[in-house]
């Protein structure tokens, strides 16, 4: 259940300063190299941008104030350098651990590289960092911890971030969901959906995660319920019903799978789609509706075998010889001859059995077929003869 989609902050690319500082707490010198470098990433100049911060660090050192440190790693993260800029955005957290912005960053482009405990747990730092809320830093966290496939570390900040949040995104719920199934508590996850499918019954996408999870836990009939209210509130694709009706098929409910199929294919199914329909209402014993449904959407003959084997599967036998009989006056068909001796054989008519066995007897297809038929019938006819003597 661990694919999800995951939404992902971009980087907080620095063009002014994003918070008040008194120009006293700037030198000149940091006050130049701000200006002419935001002038050069105005400009889309990158690299000349990185180079002219990178001389002043180079003089400043670790003295450099934040804001340079932002900054640099912004231009070289702009410029596509994403290593280069992870390595600039640790260094100014490591000069200026109380800093949220050079945190949040250096989580970012962590989370990029795909250090994703290392991103996770600096971005947990930046939200309570932050002097605002801002729980989309807390998601971004729990995203990292899923993406590392630490799930205990995701459901314990998604549940924080919900908990927090009186109206969460339904991303959020989402991804708390799959992280606690992921960590082994499946039973949270579907608490956890349940209390929100009470606050908002008609949200599709709820009733169709619940159904995935009932899914993995093969819990097959919740999940085919669930995903019926998913359907009835957003219509549902082809490929939706197709998959519904397989779970029905595999409870051993071929009604409900053929209705779901009906849906699936409308009004004008193709011919093996109508051979699954018909197929299905078969195996429900709906022998009259399946030979019903082909002679609805198969014309010209096409379902006609078809038609003929739902009968002589039904035990339908005289019904079954018509169907094939009037076939095999269009076409010479060996498997339609060979399903009416099977017709003639279960009405114990020997006669027309052993005429149409012997018909396709030289058939390469059915020639082991027919040859046991024929034993069998010839047995027959020597113990009946013994019995007359």
């Amino acid at each position: 259940m661990n694919t999800v989609r995951i939404f992902s902050l971009t980087l907080l690319v620095l063009l002014t300063v994003s918070f008040p500082v008194p120009a006293a707490e700037l030198s000149p010198e940091a006050r130049h190299v701000l200006h002419q470098s935001h002038v050069l990433i105005d400009q889309k100049d990158y690299a000349q941008a990185a180079a002219a911060l990178q001389t002043y660090m180079d003089a400043a050192g670790e003295a450099a104030p934040p804001q340079v440190w932002l900054s640099l790693g912004s231009a070289l993260y702009e410029s596509g350098d994403v290593n280069k800029a992870t390595r600039i955005f640790l260094r100014g957290h490591e000069a200026y651990p109380g800093n949220p912005l050079l945190c949040l960053n250096a989580g970012i482009t962590l989370s990029e590289l795909g250090r994703f405990a290392e991103a996770a747990a600096l971005l947990e730092k930046a939200y309570g960092l932050q002097q605002t809320s801002k729980p989309e830093w807390l998601y971004q966290s729990g995203a990292a911890y899923y993406q590392g496939k630490d799930f205990r570390g995701a459901a314990r900040v998604l549940q924080r971030l919900l908990k927090s949040s009186p109206s969460p995104r339904k991303e959020w719920i989402r991804l708390t969901v799959h992280a606690l199934f992921e960590s082994g508590r499946g039973s949270e996850a579907e608490s956890l959906l349940l209390d929100y499918l009470t606050i908002s019954p008609q949200e599709a996408g709820y009733w169709r995660l619940l159904a995935k999870l009932y899914l993995e836990r093969e819990q097959y009939a919740r999940a085919c319920s669930a995903l019926e209210i998913c359907y009835r509130i957003s219509p549902p694709s082809r490929s939706d019903m197709e998959q519904l009706a397989s779970l029905y098929h595999y409870r051993n409910a071929p009604l409900l799978a053929a209705a779901a199929l009906k849906s699936a294919y409308g009004r004008t199914p193709d011919r093996d789609q109508a051979l699954k329909v018909a197929a299905l209402l078969a195996s429900a014993g709906r022998t009259t509706q399946a030979v019903a449904y082909l002679d609805a959407n198969l014309k010209n003959g096409q379902g006609a075998l078809e038609k003929g084997k739902v009968l002589y599967r039904g035990r339908r036998f005289k019904e079954a010889e018509s169907a094939f009989r009037a076939l095999l006056s269009r076409l010479d068909l060996p498997e339609a001859r060979f399903y009416l001796a099977l017709c003639a054989w279960e009405r114990t008519d020997w006669e027309a059995a052993r005429r149409e066995f012997r018909r396709i007897a030289g058939h390469k297809s059915f020639r082991t077929r027919t040859s046991a038929f024929l034993a069998l019938l010839e047995e027959l006819d020597r113990a009946d003869s013994e019995s007359l003597q």
